[in-house]
């Protein structure tokens, strides 16, 4: 009785033609397709899944990709918003320091202006004398008596 693998060995394909040992033609193609077939075969289904799971992701990406467009415009509304509200804050804020400003230089003014007053009005006398006193020299000299 032959040996197996020597009986099967005699149906293995052969390469080029001209091989050394005898052996049926190979048929590539056929094998490929016989065993690739039914590989591809289960692989259909999957497959047209994949292609489906694949729409369906890109369709959420789409719409969280517009959710996060609305969250963003929603934030940098409300930035502006708030920005806004801060620049009108530090203005009333900068408003009433330089009202409160004024006020202090107006009263130190006010305060100045009476000290100068309150001098003015204790040297009067003395420069009017002094006026007078001048005016009579003056007339004097000029028109002696």
């Amino acid at each position: 009785m032959p040996h197996i693998p020597d009986f099967l060995s005699r149906f293995r394909p052969a390469g080029a033609p001209g091989a050394s040992r005898a052996a049926v033609p190979a048929d590539r193609q056929r094998d490929r397709e016989s065993e690739l077939g039914p590989v591809l075969a289960v692989l259909d289904g999957p497959s047209g899944e994949c292609t489906g799971l694949v729409a369906a992701s890109e369709r959420e990406a789409e719409q969280i990709i517009a959710a996060a467009h609305r969250e963003a415009d929603d934030i940098v509304s409300t930035a502006r918003r708030r920005a806004a509200d801060l620049i009108t804050e530090q203005a009333r804020r900068a408003v009433t320091g330089a009202e409160a400003e004024a006020t202090t230089i107006l009263a130190a003014g006010a305060a100045d202006a009476a000290a100068v007053a309150e001098r003015a009005r204790q040297r009067l006398p003395a420069l009017t004398d002094r006026a007078v006193s001048l005016l009579r020299d003056l007339r004097e000299e000029r028109w002696p008596a």
